[in-house]
């Protein structure tokens, strides 16, 4: 018996340690992260160690908006709490992006990458520390190897360019023939329009392919293949909204009131998340040096009204095509609204229009006449989420002033 007890030791010895998360200190809690308003479940089960007791306890909850949650809190001091069971369940009618995170004194710390839940998805977080996303039925489902649902399609696009301003500037082709279209901007005025090229009416307007709502789930975009004649990284961007009537004389604050945005920031809400804005050249400007002046009154992502954007240079007789953005004042994640812009000094003749977009690609074209293809910022199947709605833009940051075509395709996963 005793040879039998030693044996049995050595075995539960030799058995790996657990792994499972710890929260040591009163400054550390479990934060989750949710992206759309869908219905979301909690459950949270684990135990309290101290010098002399061990005490098991859970809490759970429901989410309902785009937020930030304390799901766990701190332990006690002197405490170590450790999580035993995490679990978070898509309840709602449409897919759910959630991030699992560790806090520490308001720093951040993920404990799973961005994970998309589909409806009735379970994402679990086991005593391990090791996280799987488990279906309706109770299967495993993997990113990267379950194709179950999906159907896609490509969109083909080319454009060709006229003379960009400058090397190392922006050159957008949506006033540019091709496929698709060029733009048709007509008169919004100041307040300018929103887009969603979900209609043939607004897929007109932007210069976009349109892409009709998805029968059921979402689109992801899951390359970006582009070809061009002169080197330079082309960029795919979202057109949320535009406007025009901007006098380029007017060297005071012209004053804008934005109508409804839709929701199509990085995290699916309109509270501008990764918005950014930038003036579109449509008739070449007239100025006769760069000016340095022009500004942007905002309300930034986080609510906060009457922040400054400001402009590197605009260039002196800027061309048509001439696309600069903003820089945003430092801390801003992006823009919610826009109050007024401001050109500071006149910009003589020409016509210029105020865009608000989302930076969703980028292709380093290395080689002309050569394809490249989209950087992998965020790469796992199926990919960057296009929100219902998407405009797809393409400019280019040029190497030179000729004038450049560029095509290639945009593959899109319906999931």
């Amino acid at each position: 018996m005793k040879k039998f007890l030693s044996v049995l030791l050595v075995l539960l010895l030799a058995l790996p340690a657990n792994s499972s998360v710890l929260l040591t200190a009163t400054t550390e809690i479990i934060e989750l992260t949710t992206s759309t308003t869908a219905s979301t479940d909690y459950t949270v089960s684990y135990v309290d160690h101290t010098s002399s007791t061990f005490t098991p306890g859970s809490t759970q909850g429901n989410i309902t908006t785009a937020t930030t949650t304390t799901i766990l809190s701190a332990p006690a001091a002197s405490t170590q709490r450790q999580v035993k069971l995490i679990t978070v369940r898509n309840k709602g009618t449409a897919s759910q992006t959630v991030i699992l995170k560790k806090d520490i004194s308001g720093t951040e710390y993920f404990l799973t990458g961005t994970i998309t839940l589909n409806v009735n998805d379970t994402l679990i977080l086991d005593s391990n520390g090791e996280y799987s996303v488990k279906n309706a039925s109770g299967a495993t489902r993997t990113q990267a190897t379950d194709f179950s649902g999906y159907t896609g399609f490509p969109i083909y696009f080319f454009k060709v360019g006229a003379t960009s301003e400058a090397a190392g500037l922006l050159y957008g082709f949506a006033k540019d023939t091709g496929l698709p279209g060029a733009w048709v901007p007509g008169t919004p005025g100041l307040n300018g329009d929103a887009l969603s090229c979900n209609t043939a009416a607004d897929a007109t307007i932007a210069g976009a392919p349109l892409l009709t709502d998805p029968a059921s789930g979402n689109y992801f975009l899951t390359n970006y293949a582009t070809s061009v004649t002169v080197l330079g990284t082309t960029q795919l961007y979202d057109l949320i909204w535009y406007n025009t009537g901007l006098v380029v004389t007017t060297t005071t604050a012209q004053n804008i009131t934005l109508p409804a945005l839709p929701s199509r920031d990085q995290y699916g809400t309109n509270n501008g998340e990764g918005w950014n804005a930038a003036i579109y050249v449509t008739t070449a400007t007239t100025n006769g040096s760069a000016i340095t002046n022009t500004t942007l009154s905002y309300t930034d992502s986080d609510g906060n009204a009457g922040n400054t954007a400001t402009m590197a240079s605009f260039p002196a007789t800027a061309v048509a095509g001439a696309f600069i953005p903003f820089r945003l004042a430092a801390g801003d994640r992006g823009i919610k609204d826009i109050a007024s812009i401001t050109l500071g000094t006149s910009y003589v003749t020409g016509a210029i229009s105020l865009i608000l977009y989302r930076p969703i690609a980028i292709v380093p074209n290395t080689v002309v006449n050569n394809g490249g293809t989209m950087m992998p910022t965020v790469n796992p199947t199926p990919g960057m989420r296009l929100y219902n709605g998407t405009c797809l833009w393409h400019a280019i940051l040029t190497s030179s002033t000729t004038a450049t075509t560029v095509q290639g395709v945009i593959s899109i996963i319906e999931r």
